[in-house]
């Protein structure tokens, strides 16, 4: 009996719950692996090692009996592989000889490496291939080392417990407790070594991880500090902050020197057109100078053209084009020396050389303007370039940090994983760890043999199962069977029974009853005919069946005998293809004659199957052709035109056998002037559907003259007709027949 501790065990998780079906679950898993095939193969061999190094036997772990034969059946090829050394098992070396609870599991002699070496060789010699000796051995049907005796160990736990109880039947009291013990030593170990394993590689799974974890995380750590270091970066934010202020300033000031620059650049450029009038002043002065020169010229040739005397048109001509050209120059040198008085003064009024200082300072300050608007220039570039690497570098540094983060969290998440991993691995060893509570005891007394229980329950279930098959065979035999199912089936009266004609015995007379159901019969049938109230003479009964083999011809020819030996006169006409009576030969069954039924084979000397082909006071045979003269007769004398009118005229009864309807047409008119029209079936056959549609149209011709006789039918049916058969039976099994009738007082007079 083990203990689990599966239920109502101790764990390290404070807030673990009782779960019902995780505990059903668990304890179905160490069942599974108690019944699992390799524990199985692992107990038979470790047994098999265990008596194979023994020296001899010892009634502690082997019969004497189980030990020889086990040397006698052990080929000498498999000692190769048992691990023998002088070195002993002693006490103080190997203490694990009552790790078993208390079940010594190795004796003295045999040192446990020994064992364990041998253990691992024969399993390996197993494993190797289907067949060597050892996997033959445990493959078969060996009583002590086979898989299948194995399998008889049982695990079960008890009720709602921790407890686990394994049992063994076994013929040797050694081998069902080493075996029991082996069994214990290896479930525990299985059991441990799967619940261990499985939470141990839990563990090293996230430990697998937590590294690669840190290892990524520290990969991204480094790629942050350099991508610092190349880019400068002390603390992104707050130098991201004060570039901004600074390039936000230096934005003002470069706008407000630019502003300072445009308009020094205007006064120059008003200072320099002031300027530029000087260059005009000196061409109106020699503008003017020439003019003047050309005035004198002019007023020369007006004074010489004048001082002439000669006054001539073209003379005239000529002096009015001079003096109009001097007075054009005089008008010109007044407007030259008008616009050089202007330009001399500027529009305010000052002279123009005092706008030349002016200028001069304007031109230095505007230079001035220029170089510090280069510097400030300068300065933006390199902001702008500084702009153009913090950008990106924040898209870069938070895209970092958040890889961090989720560096972090994934480590902390697998930090928490592993931690849990570890308890609950530290859970499992707790859980893991079975007791044998009750280890298994060297059993003295043997169980109580079930011998007897087994014989009454295997003749009790016979029993049933005879009974079920006789109640299955019953409930599908769809048979006419006995007369009252063939009146269900048939729907027409019935005029009697006849049984099957077995070779009887001393036990039973079936002449006697055979010969009372004829009586039985031929009194229906005179009660039939009185109730039709028929005066014809003679009276006709038509003899017909459905198929052949039906028993037409006997039930005819005893019918014929009846009437004859009641004193009546009978002419019995058959048909020419009449078949012989068949005299089939059957076996007598042992089983039927070792269970002392009847013999079911056919008495073919019974006096019933007596044909009337002999002449016969009274009976008058004849035959008929099958031919169109059948098909349309009316009356029997259509029959036979050969028939005397003495015959007709004396004969009181006249039978008529006709061939078996199903093949061959019958005549409607001869079955319409018929007394009785007799239907003929046998016991054991099928009524189909093409009987029931034949049968029909007989009753349509016949409705008040059709009956039935069914031939063959078993003798128990026959006690229903005629009561209880007359049968030598001893007192006891007249007694025993009471009893299962109910009928306790039967015998009893009144």
């Amino acid at each position: 009996m083990l203990f689990t501790g599966l239920a109502s065990g101790s764990s390290i998780d404070m807030d673990k719950s009782f779960n019902y079906f995780a505990s059903n679950i668990a304890f179905d898993n160490l069942i599974n692996i108690i019944n699992s095939r390799e524990t199985q193969e692992e107990v038979a061999v470790r047994l098999l090692s265990q008596h194979l190094l023994l020296d001899g036997p010892d009634d502690r772990f082997i019969s004497s009996k189980n030990y020889n034969e086990l040397k006698n059946e052990i080929p000498q090829d498999i000692y190769k592989y048992v691990v023998k050394s002088s070195k002993t098992n002693t006490e103080n070396e190997f203490s694990e000889n009552y790790e078993n609870g208390g079940v010594k599991s190795l004796p003295e002699s045999i040192n446990k490496i020994d064992y364990e070496q041998t253990v691992t060789n024969l399993m390996a010699l197993m494993n190797s291939d289907n067949v060597n000796f050892v996997y033959s051995l445990l493959n078969f049907e060996h009583p002590v080392y086979s898989l299948e005796t194995m399998s008889k160990v049982k695990s079960i736990r008890i009720s709602n417990s921790d407890l686990v109880k394994i049992s063994y039947e076994a013929d040797d009291p050694a081998i069902c407790q080493q075996t029991l013990a082996i069994f214990n030593e290896v479930c525990i170990r299985k059991y441990k070594d799967l619940k261990e394993n499985g939470s141990d590689a839990v563990v090293k799974y996230f430990e697998a991880q937590l590294e690669k974890s840190q290892k990524n995380l520290t990969a991204i750590e480094e790629r942050l500090l350099k991508f610092n270091q190349d880019n400068s970066i002390i603390n992104y934010y707050e130098q991201s902050k004060a570039v901004a202020i600074v390039k936000e300033e230096l934005e003002v000031e470069y706008s407000n020197k630019r502003a300072d620059l445009a308009g020094s650049e205007a006064s120059t450029r008003k200072l320099e057109q002031k300027l530029k009038i000087q260059e005009l002043i000196q061409n109106k002065n020699d503008k003017i100078l020439k003019n003047k020169k050309l005035l004198g010229d002019l007023q020369y040739k007006i004074v010489m053209m004048e001082a002439k005397s000669l006054e001539s048109e073209e003379r005239l001509n000529n002096l009015n084009s001079l003096k109009k050209e001097a007075n054009n120059l005089e008008k010109e040198i007044e407007s030259s020396v008008s616009q050089l008085y202007s330009f001399q003064n500027s529009v305010e009024g000052v002279p123009i050389k005092k706008v030349l200082p002016q200028w001069v300072d304007q031109i230095v300050e505007t230079e001035d303007l220029k170089a510090k608007l280069n510097v400030m220039d300068t300065r933006n570039k390199e902001f702008e370039q500084k702009y153009a690497n913090y950008a990106p570098a924040g898209a870069n540094l938070k895209r970092i940090e958040r890889e961090i983060n989720v560096a972090e969290e994934e480590y902390l998440e697998i930090l928490h994983g592993l931690n849990l991993a570890k308890l609950k691995y530290q859970d499992t060893q707790l859980s893991s760890n079975l007791k044998a509570v009750d280890p298994p005891y060297f059993p003295l007394k043997p169980m109580p043999s079930k011998r007897k229980l087994i014989i009454i329950a295997v003749l009790l279930v016979s029993f049933i199962m005879l009974l079920g098959v006789i109640l299955v065979m019953e409930y599908f035999d769809n048979t006419l069977k006995n007369i009252d199912i063939a009146e269900e089936k048939l729907n027409i009266p019935a005029m009697g029974m006849l049984a099957k004609l077995f070779k009887s015995n001393s036990q039973i007379d079936l002449v006697s009853i055979q010969d009372r159901l004829m009586d039985i019969f031929m009194q229906n049938l005179n009660h039939t005919l009185k109730k039709q109230n028929t005066f014809n003479q003679p009276k006709v009964i038509t003899i017909f069946s459905m198929q052949k083999d039906e028993g037409k011809t006997v039930i005819a020819n005893n019918i014929a005998r009846k009437l004859e030996q009641s004193g009546k006169t009978v002419l019995f006409l058959n048909h020419s293809n009449i078949e012989k009576q068949k005299n089939n030969k059957t076996k007598h069954s042992r089983l039927h004659k070792l269970l002392g039924y009847q013999d079911p084979r056919n008495d073919y000397s019974h006096p019933f199957l007596k044909t009337s082909t002999e002449e016969t006071d009274g009976i008058d045979v004849k035959a008929y052709k099958v031919d169109k003269t059948f098909y349309n007769a009316k009356t029997f004398e259509d029959l036979n035109r050969n028939i005397s009118a003495k015959i007709k005229q004396d004969s009181d009864f006249v039978i008529i056998e006709l061939p078996n309807i199903l093949e061959i047409n019958y005549p409607a008119d001869l079955m319409i002037n018929t007394d009785i029209a007799l239907l003929v079936c046998r016991s054991n056959r099928l009524w189909s559907k093409a009987d029931e549609s034949l049968l029909n149209n007989v009753k349509e011709l016949t409705p008040s003259k059709l009956q039935f006789i069914i031939n063959g039918v078993e003798l128990n049916e026959v006690e229903a007709l005629v009561g209880e058969l007359v049968k030598e039976r001893s007192k006891f099994r007249r007694r025993i027949k009471n009893i299962l009738r109910l009928q306790f007082y039967s015998e009893s007079h009144i």
